[in-house]
């Protein structure tokens, strides 16, 4: 009986261990304001995120050994709208990359494919939610016909302490994704490949 007791303590502790809690990583969108000094660039644009990379989850540490999940591009989208709503004339989803007739209709110039890597950390062996996040942005830039004409990146990073996150689990990736379309928009407007 106290064997089994043992190993049914061992196998919730490594459960326990082994979860991911779900986190949303949604920037503040107010806070991707336009810019100051760089006016739009007079192009119209369009993204692509495929639905199954939109539903992709991923699942990075958190501390006191557990983990977090969510769904970054799903989470990042609204953030990445407005961010390219701040930079360029008009901006369009496509529905598929090769979307003829949407391109056409909105005499579409560049089409802006996203790639995100996250990751997060903790020190804490008490709490669960990350204290350290990090967003890698890359931007593939084509022309109407789909050739590639630039690529650009961006790194956000977010903290987030005990204080703070105690009332948002989720306050380190949200910070981490607000700075890294912020700094996405400025490398975009300062492409001069963009100008043209």
């Amino acid at each position: 009986m106290r064997v089994l007791s043992l190993c049914s303590a061992v196998f919730t502790a490594l459960l326990l261990s082994a979860c991911a809690h779900p986190i949303v990583i949604s920037p503040a969108v107010d806070k991707i304001a336009p810019s100051a000094t760089a006016q739009k660039i007079n192009k119209n644009v369009a993204y692509y995120i495929a639905d199954d990379i939109l539903r992709k989850e991923v699942i990075t540490p958190g501390g006191g050994g557990d983990k977090v999940s969510y769904m970054p591009y799903r989470d990042i989208e609204n953030g990445f709208y407005r961010m390219l709503s701040n930079t360029f004339g008009s901006v369009t989803k496509l529905k598929s990359l090769n979307d003829a007739d949407a391109i056409s209709k909105n005499s579409i110039s560049y089409i802006i494919t996203p790639s995100l890597v996250t990751n997060s950390s903790s020190p804490s062996p008490f709490t669960w939610p990350p204290t350290k996040f990090n967003a890698e942005l890359t931007c593939s830039i084509s022309d109407a016909a789909g050739k590639t004409i630039l690529v650009k990146k961006a790194s956000g990073d977010g903290s987030a302490e005990f204080d703070e996150f105690k009332r948002d689990h989720s306050l380190s990736g949200k910070r981490a994704t607000e700075d890294v379309l912020v700094k996405m928009q400025k490398i975009l407007l300062e492409a001069p490949e963009l100008q043209k």
